[in-house]
């Protein structure tokens, strides 16, 4: 019936009655703890040993950073990832496993996939190095852990994997250093090209456009403005002129046959149209106008307008002007004759020569001022193609300099890398036979164990008092019932041959099921590489 096995009588303590019980429940007690101290014992010692061996491999620059950009964050973690993808792929491994006859007894039950797998997870790589500001670390070195079976052999796989490691890290980097530059050159090339094409265009748009160019155009402008100063010293000449084959008339207009030569004489005449000059005038004011509206007073093309508008308007003044006394000389002076005196006639078919020069001179200078102005009117819209054919000049010439500066770089990267200059990997310390077995830590085993035995000996005592139904003392039956105990009798042994007849079977007994325990847990530890491996992953 339940009840508190340790439940104290009026005279007894709680230390008696558990000595009462342990001594009443002994064999229970001893078979238990037994039992697990010597399956603890052989788990601990037919656990197979595991060694472990590590490598130290320094990450080193031969030059200084400040002569050649150092590689990008993250670049060294990325290309020791693929070293180690490299070590781990199938080919390698069993390569490796074959070279070393490593897990012959997994070999021998397991496929290959399983070794393999098995052959992984037994090689870290663990970096090392300060943290930086940003939270990442700067990588100087790293480590090489193998664990496994036989403990010569590890050193030697763990240098293996580390030469390994030396040995890709350089022709990697050379490959790459190589294929860096060759893919650069290629780049180049082609921004080369491109920069040849956009001067060759922009060279065409200036031979089309000679002249023309927007930066030329204050050029224009002088040059509109001395024409302008040309076509008003070219008036002032005509005028001058017409002043001089006035006087020689009036000097010969007592001779009646001057009168003749004055009529026959050529009439000055306008070369351009009042009218038209008037309302081109008109036209350009108008012009200015609207871009003093847009823009300020000191815009080139408003300053030119303003020229063009006063030169043209000292040339009305001056037809005025010419036209008036060409009229007024017509006027007074009667129509010259044939028959005038041969030096007088050539003075005026000298005048009137040099007067039909000033005309066609005046014709050519107000042409090439029409072909400046056009140049003028034409000068923003060719800003804006020659701006963007300079900007896609200037953009291919930027990529042209960046791509060369890149290429100059990679080419003394190559140039380090095949001379064993660049970053390179040094075995620091080479992995040696470890002194002792890395797992499993058979002292703290046998410890679990013997607490484990300890304690499931209390609980196997406890239960089976708890579940006993019969009264060992007066006082557990004098709790139970309120019927007076008239005597007690104590147990009477009949026959002690049977009795240690049963202590020595139940003896036996324990003793067969301590060594069955034990060889079971022996069987189970025996050359189980996997239970020592989870062990010391949970412990």
């Amino acid at each position: 019936m339940p009840r508190d096995p340790l439940s104290p009588a009026a005279d007894e303590s709680v230390i008696l009655r558990a000595w009462e019980i342990l001594r009443r429940r002994r064999l229970l007690a001893f078979v238990v703890f037994m039992t697990l101290v010597a399956s603890a014992l052989a788990f601990a010692t037919y656990l197979p040993d595991l060694y472990q061996a590590t490598a130290v491999v320094l990450v080193e620059r031969q030059v200084s950073e400040a002569v050649v950009k150092p590689p990008a964050s993250g670049e060294l973690e990325s290309r020791l990832q693929v070293i180690k993808q490299e070590i781990l792929s199938r080919a390698r491994l069993s390569a490796l496993v074959e070279q070393y006859n490593l897990y012959p007894r997994l070999r021998s039950r397991a496929p290959l996939e399983t070794v393999l797998d098995q052959t992984r997870r037994d090689i870290q790589v663990e970096l090392t190095g300060p943290e930086q500001v940003s939270g990442r670390t700067k990588t100087v070195a790293f480590r090489l852990i193998y664990t496994g079976e036989q403990r010569d052999t590890v050193a030697d796989v763990t240098n293996a994997l580390a030469a390994f490691y030396v040995a890709q890290n350089d022709r990697m980097r050379s490959e790459e250093a190589l294929r860096t530059a060759e893919f650069l050159k290629g780049q180049l090339s082609e921004a080369k090209r491109q920069v040849d094409h956009h001067e060759q265009n922009v060279r065409a748009f200036t031979g089309r456009h000679v002249g023309e160019l927007p930066q030329q155009t204050g050029m224009n402008l002088a040059t509109l403005s001395r024409l302008n100063d040309q076509l008003r010293l070219n008036g002032e000449q005509q005028l001058h002129v017409l002043e001089q084959r006035e006087r020689l008339l009036e000097g010969i207009a007592v001779d009646s046959d001057a009168l003749n030569i004055a009529a026959a004489a050529p009439a000055v005449s306008n070369t351009s149209d009042p009218v038209e000059l008037a309302k081109r005038i008109d036209r350009m004011k108008d012009e200015l106008q609207q871009l003093e509206t847009r823009s300020t007073a000191k815009h080139p093309d408003v300053i030119r307008l303003k020229e063009q508008i006063a030169a043209l308007q000292r040339e009305a003044a001056a037809r005025e002007d010419a036209d008036r006394k060409a009229a007024e000389s017509s006027e007074k002076t009667p129509a010259p004759s044939r028959d005038l005196p041969p030096a007088r006639r050539r003075a005026l078919e000298n005048l009137d020569g040099e007067l039909s020069r000033l005309k066609k001179t005046e014709a050519d200078v107000r042409n090439a001022i029409t072909a400046f102005e056009r140049r003028l009117e034409g000068a923003p819209e060719l800003q804006n193609e020659f701006t963007l054919l300079s900007r896609d000049q200037q953009a291919a010439k930027d990529l042209y300099d960046s791509l060369m500066k890149r290429y100059d770089e990679a080419q003394l990267v190559a140039s380090m890398e095949t001379d064993r200059q660049g970053e390179r990997f040094r075995i620091l310390e080479s992995a040696v036979p470890p002194d002792g077995p890395k797992a499993p830590n058979r002292l703290r085993l046998l410890i679990l164990g013997l607490l484990l035995a300890a304690a499931a000996a209390v609980g196997a005592v406890l239960l089976a008092e708890q579940l006993d139904p019969s009264f060992h003392t007066l006082d557990e039956l004098r709790k139970f019932t309120r019927i007076p105990v008239i005597a007690a009798i104590p147990c009477i042994d009949a026959a002690p041959g049977a009795r240690r007849a049963r202590v020595a079977f139940a003896m036996a007994s324990a003793l067969v099921v301590i060594v069955l325990a034990g060889a079971l847990s022996a069987h189970v530890a025996r050359d189980n590489q996997q239970l020592v491996r989870f062990l010391v992953r949970t412990s």
